[in-house]
């Protein structure tokens, strides 16, 4: 059972949601708007500010993953079954610098789909049984802050589009993932991913799924379909607007 403190839009959850959408609302703002003014000629310094902006942002999150791993693998918080860094979520934000630090769309197209298809829930549906002002509870939502901020960014400012190429690769690097932790998990006894035995020590979507394993399947089924709905999007967006870029474009 969750925490009281950390109940689903209890006080700690709409406390947490009222910093952390700002910040992503904001960021994609700004960088929409430098790179506008830039375009129009109306800021010289538009592209720089918004180059700039990434560079913190990915530097940011550096820092955050330092954190977070050094955080679980501290003497007497350290637990084989717990602490390693293999939920989709340490995978994303392990990645998420790329995205700011350099062009390579393959960490982009994880990014996107990982964060916006999965990572979101834990803002709907937080996994966190510790109030502030525990340094668990700011951890898990900076890393999550910094997944989805920056597949949001991305999308918003940086216009990236997947190909259908890119969502291939996704599903086969995701389930090829989804594998390793059902073996992983049956040899340690842990629940890396929700794929394993165990429950989550908060209620989440997946509790809803019912048992392991055929619960396992069904979360491919959705999540695929899922994955597949963020990337259709984008073609149906462009053949209702005839002058969209192309996915992909960027």
């Amino acid at each position: 059972m969750s925490d009281p403190g950390m109940r689903p839009f209890g006080p700690e959850h709409l406390g947490a949601l009222a910093w952390t959408l700002p910040l992503m609302v904001g960021s994609s703002w700004l960088g929409r708007r430098w790179l506008r003014r830039a375009s129009e000629g109306r800021d010289s310094r538009g592209l720089a500010k918004e180059r700039l902006l990434c560079a913190w942002w990915g530097a940011g999150v550096v820092a955050i993953n330092i954190a977070s791993i050094a955080y679980w693998l501290m003497p007497g918080r350290y637990d084989v079954r717990t602490s390693l860094p293999l939920q989709l979520c340490d995978l994303a934000c392990l990645m998420t610098p790329l995205v700011f630090m350099t062009r390579w769309r393959l960490p982009r197209a994880l990014v996107y789909f990982w964060g916006i298809g999965l990572s979101t829930q834990a803002f709907v549906t937080p996994t966190l049984d510790e109030p502030p002002p525990s340094a668990r509870y700011w951890l898990f939502w900076l890393v999550h802050l910094a997944i989805v901020g920056s597949a949001v960014y991305d999308l918003a400012v940086r216009r990236f589009r997947p190909t259908w190429r890119e969502l291939i690769w996704v599903l086969c690097v995701t389930i090829t993932w989804a594998a390793l932790m059902v073996w992983l998990n049956e040899s340690l006894g842990s629940n890396y991913g929700y794929v394993g035995r165990g429950d989550a020590s908060s209620p989440t979507i997946v509790d809803l799924l019912g048992p392991w394993p055929a619960r396992v399947l069904i979360m491919g089924i959705i999540g695929s379909g899922m994955f597949v709905c963020l990337w259709g999007v984008w073609p149906l967006w462009a053949r209702l607007r005839p002058g969209h870029r192309a996915p992909g474009a960027r």
